[in-house]
């Protein structure tokens, strides 16, 4: 159930018919520029005040991974850090491992007019180095939990610290599995392509790996449409 204590979320994804995202071949996208632009208009039409990724796909946006650190100086509690920042939107990245690294605070998206202010998810196991590392880019964090990421208490300080009423979910299949199976995707919005990839090892909408007993969310279709390109976009809102 959907409450004002955190932000409405939407899966919104781009897939084969078969349900996946990506060759899981490196350096072969199936997904080519023709369906991403139609990707991001279904995009810019959700009106999201936050996106967020996993760090994977955040590497697009980075300036670097797993390169050295500085050496900085400062003593780092253990208090969630916001950055003096003027921008109304927000990208959420999790990376709690901090492997990636940063030319600016910001993030630009060619759909969305202006630039959207940078979130890492972090946890108290994240190294203190690259705490520090975060702060002298002025780059804000929150502390997802003690070892893992506790979505719930994510998505509270999203609402509470940022104000952000609406956020788009757009991880990998991991990312996107594991907020499904915390039951905090209200809405999933879906483009799907003309493809059939048939390869059991590419990823999915959601591909969370677990040895738990089934727990399967039901959603209900309220919209579909037909787009370009033998392209379909589904809506479901969860029931």
């Amino acid at each position: 159930m959907v409450t004002s204590d955190r932000p409405y979320i939407i899966c919104h994804m781009m897939s084969t018919i078969d349900g996946k995202i990506a060759s899981g071949i490196k350096g072969v996208d199936i997904l080519d520029k023709d369906y991403f632009g139609l990707y991001l208009q279904i995009e810019s039409a959700l009106k999201g005040q936050a996106w967020m990724c996993g760090r994977v796909t955040m590497e697009m946006f980075a300036s670097g991974v797993d390169t050295p650190l500085p050496d900085l100086n400062k003593h780092i509690d253990d208090a969630d850090y916001i950055a003096p920042n003027k921008e109304k939107s927000y990208v959420v990245a999790t990376d709690t491992n901090g492997h990636l690294r940063w030319g600016k605070n910001t993030i630009t998206l060619t759909n969305i007019p202006g630039d959207n202010h940078l979130v890492v998810v972090v946890t108290h196991q994240t190294h203190q180095k690259y705490l520090t590392y975060l702060q002298s880019k002025e780059i804000s964090y929150i502390f997802g939990g003690k070892d893992g990421i506790d979505f719930e208490l994510v998505f509270q300080k999203l609402k509470e610290k940022l104000n952000i009423d609406k956020l788009l979910l757009e991880g990998g299949g991991l990312l996107n599995g594991s907020v499904l199976a915390a039951d905090f995707i209200d809405e999933i919005s879906l483009l799907i392509t003309p493809l059939a990839l048939n390869r059991s090892n590419a990823p999915s909408v959601f591909d969370r790996k677990t040895t738990e007993e089934l727990n399967v969310k039901k959603y209900k279709l309220f919209e579909v449409k037909p787009m370009e390109k033998d392209t379909v976009w589904l809506r479901y809102r969860r029931l």
